[in-house]
């Protein structure tokens, strides 16, 4: 059998473990820039504040309704996704993380025969340990088990094993077909087209016409509704294939300077994940835009091609800047900044260009790899490019006013006990 683990309104979850007040009471999470809402509370959700609706459309609503409002603090919900996912592989070694919030997990080789037992008792020591609540859904496969979690949220204990409900065909006809994982919306418009409008429908869908309109995939799903197992699970989730990092900046940057710093700022961050993954690029994309709102919005993109796959932090600045200075026009107000490293392979495999100074590589490489360590160990930039500027003191910083502090990862954030 498989399980999904699936965190309950994660980040609002991550909020409450050290804001015990908010238990019971709406809470909302913004993206970058404190621009839209990206995550909600069930209580949030009961008010009907949607997801994705811009902060300033509903601020109103918040301001009503007493509702807690936190800037996102991506430091904080990775490391609590990592002691989720720790708590799991406790209980069951086979473990595979779908996402920050998700963790599929095969029961097969478990010596429980009860499965429903072992989520439950899975459920309460991931809220006693981490103190982040979760469903749990039971399934012969994965897209089962992601229908069964989706009914888990709604069940008393948190817990659904579609396989030992009487009739789980039943099951799957009160499920919209739109609502089965790889459908989506698009998809699920040719399956109503010839009537196949919920889960069970597809499951008894003729396979030549799946195979021809939703491809392999598609067919792969009409067999997991069936009970066979076609996706496969990896326990270390596979590298990036592209890495970007991009943000909405705190104010408008006219200028060449400002912005070169805003692009030398991303793409070390950017090439700081590329080394995580032991993986090179050759290829860079650095892109500037204006605000989508005003007349004359402007998206600039430039990509270069670097002579030698490479991941160290000053040659892929350099690239970066390089891309800017042909995106950039004079006179407009940027908005947004990226850059994105694409055609990435693994360190182990790199093939070097007949003129590349191997010498200068491997200063480079050791250079990076004392940096990186430096900085993973005092966990906060300690070292850093000049020309990216001071980490969180640049001007051009996206807005995170209402962010928590980082309890767990920061030292100087570390909560205080008064006794």
């Amino acid at each position: 059998m498989i399980a999904l683990v699936d965190c309950d309104s994660f980040y609002a979850s991550c909020e409450r473990i050290f804001r015990p007040d908010l238990e019971g009471k709406p809470v909302v999470v913004l993206s970058n820039n404190d621009g839209c809402v990206i995550a909600r509370s069930r209580e949030a959700k009961a008010l009907g504040i949607p997801m994705g609706v811009p902060y300033f459309k509903v601020r109103e609503t918040i301001s009503k309704n007493d509702v807690a409002v936190f800037s996102s603090n991506y430091a904080l919900y990775q490391d609590i996704s990592s002691r989720v996912l720790e708590t799991i592989r406790h209980f069951c070694p086979e473990a595979e993380p779908y996402s920050i919030d998700e963790s599929f997990l095969v029961l097969d080789s478990l010596k429980s025969s009860d499965e429903i037992a072992f989520a439950k008792r899975l459920r309460r020591s991931i809220k006693r340990f981490v103190g982040i609540p979760v469903s749990i859904g039971i399934g012969q496969t994965k897209t089962l088990a992601k229908i069964a979690t989706m009914l888990a949220k709604e069940a008393k204990e948190g817990v659904y094993d579609i396989a030992a409900q009487k009739d789980p065909d039943s099951v799957l006809a009160g499920i919209d077909v739109k609502d089965v994982w790889g459908i989506g919306g698009r998809q699920s418009k040719k399956l109503r087209a010839i009537r196949i409008r919920t889960a069970c429908d597809l499951k008894y869908a003729e396979e030549g016409w799946i195979k021809k309109h939703l491809s392999i995939v598609g067919l792969k799903t009409v067999y997991e509704l069936r009970g066979l197992r076609c996706f496969g699970f990896r326990e270390v989730p596979d590298n990036r294939k592209s890495i970007c990092v991009s943000r909405s900046l705190g104010v408008y940057l006219t200028s060449y300077d400002e912005l070169s710093q805003a692009v030398a700022f991303y793409a070390s961050l950017a090439s700081e994940k590329l080394r995580a993954q032991r993986s090179l690029t050759d290829t860079v994309t650095t892109y500037i835009a204006t605000s989508f709102h005003t007349d004359d919005f402007y998206w600039g993109t430039r990509t270069i091609r670097l002579e030698t796959p490479k991941n160290d932090t000053p040659s892929l600045v350099k690239t970066a800047l390089e891309g800017l200075k042909l995106a950039y026009i004079e006179g407009k107000k940027y908005k947004r900044v990226g850059v994105l490293f694409t055609e990435i392979t693994p360190y182990e495999v790199q093939q070097r260009g007949l003129f590349c100074d191997t010498g200068q590589s491997v200063k480079l490489n050791a250079l990076m790899h004392i940096i990186d360590k430096i900085n993973f160990e005092a966990n906060k930039p300690m070292i850093w490019l000049a020309a990216g500027g001071k980490p969180n003191s640049q001007k051009w910083v996206a807005s995170a006013s209402m962010r928590s502090p980082r309890y767990t990862s920061y030292w100087d954030e570390i909560p205080l006990v008064k006794v």
